[in-house]
This record gives C-alpha cells, structure tokens and sequence, in this order.
C-alpha cells in the first residue's frame, strides 16, 4: 500500500465515522425540544458538513495525479458524492 493509499484510508475510515455521527445528530434532532441543544447540534452538523467537503477536495486531488481509473481516492469520491445528493434531496431538516 502506498502513502496515497494509506491518506485515502484513514479518509473513509473518518467519513464513515463522520456519516455515522451525522445519522446521530438527524435522530436528536427530531427526538428533542431544547433549544439550546438543537442549536448545538446544527453547529456540529455544519462542522462535520465541512469536513466532509474537505475530504471530498483531498480525494480529487489525489484522484486527478493517480493513473488508475479505479482507486480508493475513486471510491470516497463516490461516498461523498452520493451523501451530498442525499443531503439535497431530503427536506433540510435544520430550517427552523
């Protein structure tokens, strides 16, 4: 496994975590009524969103200076990409 390899695998390992966390603040936020926990939980969901998106930029840039066509850096990409089309396709759960 080469160093680009390995960058792209802890990138998954943290995105996956990253989604995982994400499912967990949704379920929060539908389950309580504390205002100041709801506003807590769309900072942290607007900070893991922008994680998310830089990990989404490493892999393109990894991606556009590898030679293979499929790839791990192909497969985050892939993630990222279906996560963000999810987020725009459900109702924006954090407009009050």
């Amino acid at each position: 496994m080469n160093i680009s390899e390995s960058i792209i695998n802890n990138l998954l390992i943290e995105f996956d975590s990253l989604t995982s966390r994400l499912k967990n603040i949704k379920h929060s936020f539908k389950t309580t009524s504390n205002v100041r926990l709801r506003e807590r939980l769309i900072k942290e969901n607007k900070s893991i969103f922008e994680r998310i998106n830089e990990i989404h930029k490493i892999a393109w840039l990894i991606k556009k200076r590898s030679k293979e066509e499929i790839s791990f850096s192909s497969l985050l990409i892939e993630k990222t990409n279906r996560l963000f089309n999810e987020t725009k396709t459900e109702s924006n759960l954090f407009l009050l």
